[in-house]
């Protein structure tokens, strides 16, 4: 049996977030990095520890050996390059990659109430809520939703995640009585 090194990370805090793919490079630190393997972000889970709080993936030994930390969410976005600088087995445990997801829900705040209400102002339960990009809407790309949820008896909804600095447009629905009703919204 081959000896093996293990390389360790902390939790990515975004939400959604569901595996780790760890990449490698067996050329240097400057890459190219290869898929390596994916582990589950699943805490308490056979990739965690929960005596130290980290993840660990215990690799085949090569000494020239960096790595590279993604994560992935439910949707299957992928972090990209704003992961932890390479780094090689027996590290302290880096950071793992956070996808910055801004949490959009009927209560946004102060003067941002995105409740569902009928035009004389009755709450609306049982609507469908759905999220998409402004483009993937007005170019009538309706399999791309980003996110759907539906309204509770006060008209609130649980939040969708959704990446800043795009615009969304909220499409809200109650078939044969409300909508449908498009909001757009810049984060």
């Amino acid at each position: 049996m081959p000896n093996t090194q293990t390389i360790y990370w902390k939790p990515s805090t975004s939400p959604n977030v569901v595996a780790y793919e760890i990449l490698y490079s067996d050329t240097g630190i400057q890459g190219p990095y290869t898929h390596r393997d994916y582990v589950l972000s699943d805490i308490p889970g056979p990739n965690w520890n929960a005596t130290e709080e980290y993840h660990f993936f215990n690799d085949v030994e090569n000494p020239s050996r960096y790595y590279r930390l993604q994560t992935v969410d439910r949707y299957g976005k992928v972090s990209g390059e704003n992961g932890p600088p390479p780094f090689q087995a027996g590290n302290d445990p880096v950071q793992a990659p956070n996808m910055h997801f801004v949490a959009l829900s009927s209560d946004m705040g102060p003067g941002k109430d995105y409740r569902y209400v009928s035009p004389g102002g009755s709450n609306i339960r049982d609507a469908t809520v759905r999220v998409f990009r402004k483009i993937d809407w007005v170019t009538r790309q309706h399999n791309k939703i980003i996110g759907s949820t539906t309204t509770n008896a006060w008209g609130h909804w649980s939040p969708i995640f959704v990446e800043p600095g795009e615009t969304y447009v909220i499409v809200f629905n109650k078939a044969y009585e409300y909508g449908p009703t498009a909001v757009e919204l810049t984060v």
